[in-house]
């Protein structure tokens, strides 16, 4: 018994350093691949291409905020910051959206003038093998990551495999737009194509300030929790529970749980059901932090 309980933490930490390492490979090869589609703009000026080479440094930083929230996770608590640096990993990722919104403007302006003023593809050939290139290797990416978001359960990993997703299918997306304005009369498409890729940014960037913004200022947006907390604490313990109250940490919750108890019940009973409920709940429902409050059942 003492030796699965101290496996445990260390089970987890392992799974953790798995999930910062994949976030880590996240980083380098979006970065990589913006960094590598700008490069070839230079000689193509296609709008497509530098809108997919501005989406991928985009997600390349929410794959570093996700990196940088697993690595705050694994950090012990400290007297400034006695809840933990969860709520650090939000901030960044509000920074990091209203960043992304600047560079989806500014794709926005050159794809809206392109529209109306045509500039031709330079080398068009080179531009779609690029945007192939680059498609392929963030599904590939995305796949490998989804598997260790699956393993280790963490909210922020599972958002950093959708986002390689949509980088992957934004660049096929661009890849048809770049082909039709070139083997067509379409000569817009490649604007058009910069535009939809916009579109895909807007979207994430709405997405990142939505959740972050619920979470700094204490919503819950998961009231099913609750009622989950309330079944578990009444099926294992039957006991009633008066309150629940949660606060969002990151992508975990702190809840503060009031328990109702017989009024005879004595101080070293109610101390160990306190401790039996915390872990339980803590451990079944994946809580960051349970307190749970004895009351009587009438007072």
């Amino acid at each position: 018994m003492g030796s699965s309980g101290e496996n445990k933490p260390t089970g987890r930490y392992q799974i953790l350093d798995k999930a910062q390492l994949a976030a880590k490979q996240s980083v380098i090869t979006l970065a990589a691949i913006g960094i590598a589609e700008l490069i070839v703009t230079i000689f193509t000026g296609s709008i497509t291409l530098t809108a997919d080479g501005l989406d991928s440094l985009a997600d390349a930083m929410i794959s570093f905020i996700v990196w940088f929230g697993i690595v705050m996770i694994k950090k012990p608590r400290s007297s400034s910051f006695p809840f933990g640096y969860r709520k650090v990993e939000v901030l960044a990722a509000f920074t990091a959206a209203i960043i992304i919104i600047v560079l989806g403007s500014l794709i926005i302006y050159r794809a809206v003038g392109a529209f109306f003023n045509h500039v031709d593809v330079h080398y068009p050939e080179l531009t779609m093998i690029t945007l192939v290139a680059a498609g392929s290797i963030s599904l590939h990416r995305a796949f490998v990551i989804r598997k260790v978001a699956i393993e280790s359960n963490l909210i922020s990993l599972k958002l950093d495999a959708k986002n390689s997703i949509k980088d992957g299918t934004s660049s096929f997306a661009g890849f048809i737009s770049v082909f039709l304005s070139t083997y067509t009369n379409l000569k817009f498409m490649d604007a058009i194509g910069g535009m939809i890729i916009a579109g895909y940014i807007f979207f994430m960037a709405y997405t990142a300030i939505r959740e972050s913004t619920l979470v700094l200022v204490d919503a819950v947006n998961n009231p099913q929790i609750q009622d989950n907390i309330r079944q578990l604490i009444f099926l294992r313990f039957k006991i009633k529970t008066r309150d629940v109250f949660l606060r969002p940490v990151g992508s975990e919750f702190n809840a503060e749980i009031h328990i109702i108890l017989p009024n005879e019940t004595r101080l070293d009973e109610t101390s160990k059901i306190m401790k039996s409920i915390a872990s339980t709940v803590k451990g079944e429902l994946s809580l960051a932090r349970v307190i749970v409050v004895p009351e009587p059942e009438q007072y």
